[in-house]
């Protein structure tokens, strides 16, 4: 997945992958330092199966993987994050976020049917995006067009379909700017029904051949 180069300060929306990855980074750091500050006692969590690169880790002195320490977030009772990691840098391999999570009772249905019928997914995250455009435009009744034109979001399109590996079904994901050309975001999520619940894992990045394979080999690591 490639970075952005650093670009000026803009109110105009973000693509949506536009900056995902500087996004990513700056998001995980401030997640980490804050629990650091807060508690001794939540460290990160690695990714099962994921590459951390020694060779990298010693040339650059630090691991580029970023893991969130998830024992500290604060989430509902029928989901719970096992770990959650990203590679943003430049020097990564694969440039993807990944999550490895747990659901049980209505929620844990609720993805289940996602991983059978993901085109329900797209279709509500096209509804989602239509949504926040009326909302976006009406609230920039009041201010010269030129500056709602920058603030109003793009219109984004999604669409899916289905991914399976071994004994795991789920599918990908693909959502790209409906106005010309633009940085396409991927996801690809696997899963599989543990007891009375389900676990899932999901890959963001930019590139699908890197998503799907990360996901599979992720997968193969913790589900």
């Amino acid at each position: 997945m490639r970075l952005l180069a650093r670009r000026p300060k803009s109110d105009a929306p973000a693509d949506a992958a536009g900056d995902t990855f500087a996004l990513l980074r700056a998001g995980f750091l401030a997640v980490f330092a804050t629990v650091v500050l807060a508690s001794c006692a939540y460290v990160p969590v690695a990714v099962e199966g994921v590459a951390t690169r020694p060779d990298i880790a010693a040339r650059d002195a630090e691991n580029p993987w970023i893991f969130v320490p998830t024992g500290a977030w604060i989430t509902r009772d029928t989901v719970t994050p096992v770990s959650v990691g990203a590679c943003p840098a430049s020097i990564c391999p694969e440039r993807v976020a990944i999550a490895v999570v747990e659901a049980r009772g209505a929620e844990a249905r609720t993805l289940a049917r996602s991983l059978r019928q993901p085109g329900g997914l797209a279709t509500r995250l096209s509804e989602g995006n239509r949504r926040r455009i009326a909302l976006v435009t009406a609230a920039q009744r009041q201010v010269p067009a030129s500056v709602a034109a920058r603030r109003i979001p793009h219109r984004v399109a999604s669409r899916t379909r289905p991914l399976r590996h071994r004994a795991f079904s789920g599918f990908q994901l693909e959502m790209r700017r409906e106005d010309g050309p633009s940085r396409i975001a991927h996801a690809a999520v696997l899963g599989r029904q543990t007891g009375a619940g389900l676990k899932v894992v999901i890959v963001v990045g930019e590139r699908a051949d890197q998503v799907a394979a990360a996901a599979r080999k992720v997968a193969d690591a913790n589900l």
